[in-house]
């Protein structure tokens, strides 16, 4: 408390007689200046000598009429002394001294004067010999009044000229005693300099000590300390910064930031100086710094802070920690836990797959007792019949009744073998069991010859193939997979078609993939069926008394993709479209 109460009336007092000062000195001045202008002469001060001088030039007016009549002076003298007279006449009637006259009582006199200039002026102009007594008798008035007009003002002269005296007497004491407060706040405000001076010695003195102790501080530090100014030049680096950059103060200090090294030319780095000249703080952790002609980077956590004075931001200032001993260990456990994540992973993944297997295995028993209980029973049946009605014929079967009865029976089996597979490679395809082995196929020769066992299967059945151009039709694709494919639409399309309705097969395609249509005119599929026609044991209602599983389009479809292709059902309602689309060979090449 009593430190702030010296500090204010170390203040108050010199901003006090700082005031005192400027407030005597301006009214010292003010007042010589008001000296100064009462002691000039000014046009309406002199009266004296105007109004002598008017009088002298009418009295010379007379004069030169009386020598007129004794022919001893020309008219032309009477004109000049009459025209000096009426210019000061003139004069007396200017601005300043018209008032003067005014102030004195001699203004109407100073009329009758004008109007007796009026009258004389005429009798100048044509004077002849006999008018001297009229006109020096008309020239009476003016010594007079004008006489009487000079003493007065040489006794308001006087008069004025003591005031002023007395007054100049006054402004002169207020002078003095102006000059003497001058003096005693000169000599206040020269006390309060000198202490002035020895308290900034002192506070100089501490400051350097406060310097070189800052200097000890940042020199010892085993962090590396580094400060830069507004323009981005290096103003401090210490030891440590030299140890850790490799670059010595000589080369930093005094460089920007970027010449020092590329470590500090990072974007990082940038903009956590930028943010600090804006008044934020800034940590970034483990920047790897790489020094000269060495590989191995140094990590450093580096702090960045505004450095301020006077609460102004004139620069900031870095802190750059070694933190590579941290790294290590961080890099140690972070491979540590990669090692373990990787086991945890890899044994996960192995459980997973025993898992699949058990649910894949789970799912073809289950699909296949399901196939076995519903789907299985009519081609059963129809072996069983066959067989049964020839046994009951026995011998009285004729041989072509015994082959008709047989082949029936031999194509049931052959439709529950079908059967049997579909379900089996359904299962595989979920158990993810199949593959895909995909070379360069020509897809027109694999179209031939699944068009050729169809035809053989089904003889009654037209199919119209349109080929595409020589050289192609080949495609990146696994054979089997294409060709099983190819059966399945071919199958399907013979089943859906009424009878007598040829199928059309058309291979065709664009730049990246090569296209195989096939078309039948039968029933198209309802709107609310397409979305769901390639799920797995999935019909639709046009599928009404037609033998089938549901499977052979979701093999068809996951087959196609398991090469890069699809297989799709065109929009249209003539008939159903269905597309395998497989890649070009010279798109799989690129």
């Amino acid at each position: 408390m009593t430190r702030l109460r010296t500090s204010v009336i170390g203040l108050l007092l010199p901003s006090v007689a700082v005031v005192v000062f400027a407030v005597l000195l301006t009214f010292s001045l003010s007042r010589m200046s008001e000296i100064e202008n009462a002691m000039r002469v000014e046009a309406e001060q002199n009266m004296l000598w105007v109004l002598h001088q008017s009088e002298v030039a009418a009295l010379r007016l007379a004069e030169i009429t009386a020598r007129a009549d004794l022919d001893e002076a020309e008219p032309d003298d009477i004109a000049l002394r009459f025209d000096i007279l009426v210019s000061r006449i003139a004069l007396l009637n200017d601005g300043p001294q018209r008032r003067f006259m005014d102030k004195l009582g001699y203004g109407d006199g100073l009329d009758r004067l004008n109007g007796e200039i009026q009258r004389i002026a005429p009798m100048v102009a044509g004077f002849a010999p006999g008018d001297g007594a009229r006109l020096r008798a008309a020239l009476e008035p003016f010594p007079q009044l004008l006489g009487r007009a000079a003493n007065a003002a040489m006794i308001a002269d006087w008069d004025e000229v003591g005031g002023r005296l007395e007054t100049h007497r006054s402004q002169l004491r207020q002078i003095i005693a102006s000059l003497a407060g001058i003096m005693v706040a000169g000599a206040v405000l020269t006390i309060t300099l000198v202490q002035a001076l020895r308290l900034s010695r002192q506070r100089n003195r501490m400051l350097r000590r406060a310097r070189d102790f800052s200097e000890l501080l940042i020199s010892s530090s085993g962090e590396g300390i580094l400060a830069v100014d507004r323009a981005g030049r290096c103003t401090l680096w210490n030891d440590a910064a030299a140890e850790m950059v490799g670059k010595s103060g000589e080369h930093a200090v005094g460089r920007f930031l970027a010449e020092v090294g590329g470590f500090f030319d990072t974007a990082l780095v940038r903009q956590a100086v930028a943010r600090a000249f804006t008044g934020e703080t800034t940590q970034l952790g483990l920047q790897p710094l790489f020094r000269q002609d060495c590989d191995i980077p140094l990590y450093v956590d580096l702090r960045f802070f505004p450095m301020r004075n006077d609460g102004q931001i004139v620069g900031a200032i870095l802190f750059m920690h070694d933190a590579s001993d941290s790294h290590a260990a961080q890099q140690k456990d972070a491979q540590d836990r990669d090692r373990l994540e990787e086991l945890v992973a890899e044994r996960t993944r192995e459980l997973d797959d025993a898992l699949k297997r058990e649910r894949s295995a789970a799912d073809l028993y289950r699909n296949f007792a399901a196939m076995v209980s519903h789907q299985f029973r009519t081609p059963l049946a129809v072996a069983d019949s066959a067989l049964q009605r020839l046994i009951r014929r026995g011998p009285n079967a004729q041989p072509q009744e015994v082959a008709e009865r047989a082949s029936r029976a031999r194509d049931a089996i052959a439709g529950l073998t079908r059967l049997v597979e579909s379900t089996l490679d359904a299962a595989r395809l979920d158990a993810g069991q199949i593959g895909a082995r995909r070379v360069k196929c020509d897809l027109a020769e694999i179209l031939r010859t699944v068009c050729h066992r169809q035809r053989a299967a089904a003889p009654g059945r037209r199919i119209n193939v349109t080929q595409a151009e020589p050289g192609e039709s080949f495609a990146f694709c696994d054979p089997a997979h294409a060709e099983q494919v190819l059966e399945n639409l071919l199958s399907n399309a013979d089943k859906y078609a009424a009878a007598g309705v040829d199928i059309s097969v058309i291979l065709h395609g664009d730049a990246d993939r090569l296209f195989c249509d096939v078309h039948n005119a039968g029933s198209p599929v309802a709107e609310a069926d397409r979305a769901r026609l390639f799920q797995r044991n999935y019909r639709g209602a046009n599928s009404a008394g037609i033998a089938g599983t549901g499977i052979g389009l979701f093999m068809a479809r996951t087959l196609a993709r398991m090469q890069g292709g699809d297989v799709t059902l065109q929009p249209g309602s003539d008939g159903m479209t269905f597309r395998m689309a497989l890649p070009r060979i010279e798109v799989a090449q690129r």
